[in-house]
């Protein structure tokens, strides 16, 4: 039986991937910083007390395991200014060290990434094989790549996925839908800027599709059908019923997230090449069935 270790399982994504691990035969261990989140792990999992940041006496457990899922970092979704920065990059940074320094010869590493290795591309297709950005999110995941690679050297293989922005019962989502069934939904300055995207059961199933087939490398983790933020701002309207009149002026946004506000209105059109082409086939491909399936579970 295959022993599961992930770090970062209490979040949105986490939790996610443990719901569909629960139907598998794996031992699955959980890192989590407290006894209070370990009450609110599935019964299947068992969890390990510790701070991934730091050293500690969980990393023997990781050492036992198979296959290593790590997530841990610091939500980029606060205001940003130069210790918030330095926390989004340390985060990371010291808890994947933390990681490969505990895993077993042979064993297998997914590190998450982000599409924010590429920063802002316009309309330009990007693919595994573009060029990163140079603005600050670009940087924080190069050197998050960087650092997980080093696994290999320890003779353990490496998966990198770059996330692009997960839809599902948390993230994103939750945070703007009430907005948009009050009406007040908008796009953000003219709308025309890309959004890249992924149902979050895409996601997992993609995860544990590039698990089960034994794979390595860099994969992208977005719908092959990116839209513009006007047509995903009028297909959630469609879909709520409500009205998405008003744009949001970049100045406000600014206001309220600072230097955030230029990953949040940056643009983006990636595509899943190296996954589509390993055969995996999307649930939810296009934005307008994704957020049917996504708004009915909430209603």
């Amino acid at each position: 039986m295959k022993k599961f270790f992930i770090v970062g399982g209490t979040g949105f994504i986490g939790s996610n991937l443990l719901s569909v691990l629960s139907k598998e035969n794996y031992q699955v261990y959980v890192l989590v910083r407290s006894e209070e989140k370990a009450k609110k792990l599935p019964s299947f999992c068992k969890a390990i007390l510790g701070d991934p940041t730091q050293k500690g006496e969980w990393q023997k457990k990781l050492n036992e395991a198979d296959i290593t899922i790590n997530f841990a970092g610091q939500n980029i979704f606060g205001r940003w200014n130069k210790e918030y920065k330095k926390l989004i990059l340390e985060s990371r940074i010291k808890s994947t060290e933390n990681v490969i320094n505990s895993l077993k010869e042979g064993a297998l590493l997914v590190n998450a990434s982000a599409i924010g290795y590429y920063g802002n591309k316009g309309n330009t297709l990007v693919t595994e094989d573009s060029l990163p950005g140079d603005d600050f999110l670009a940087k924080v995941c190069i050197e998050w790549e960087k650092k997980a690679l080093e696994a290999k050297e320890r003779g353990g293989r490496v998966i990198i996925t770059r996330f692009g922005i997960v839809l599902g019962n948390g993230g994103m989502l939750s945070k703007i839908l009430p907005l948009f069934k009050w009406g007040l939904g908008g796009t953000l300055g003219r709308g025309n800027q890309w959004f890249s995207w992924i149902h979050i059961e895409d996601l997992v199933s993609a995860i544990l599709f590039l698990i089960e087939n034994e794979k390595e490398g860099v994969y992208n983790l977005t719908s092959p059908k990116p839209v513009t933020n006007k047509e995903f701002t009028k297909t959630l309207g469609k879909i709520l019923k409500r009205p998405t009149l008003l744009p949001v002026p970049i100045f406000a946004i600014k206001l309220l997230f600072g230097d955030l506000a230029k990953a949040i209105t940056s643009s983006v059109k990636v595509y899943p090449k190296r996954l589509l082409e390993l055969g995996f086939s999307f649930k939810f491909d296009n934005i307008e069935s994704a957020l049917r399936n996504l708004i009915e579970k909430t209603i």
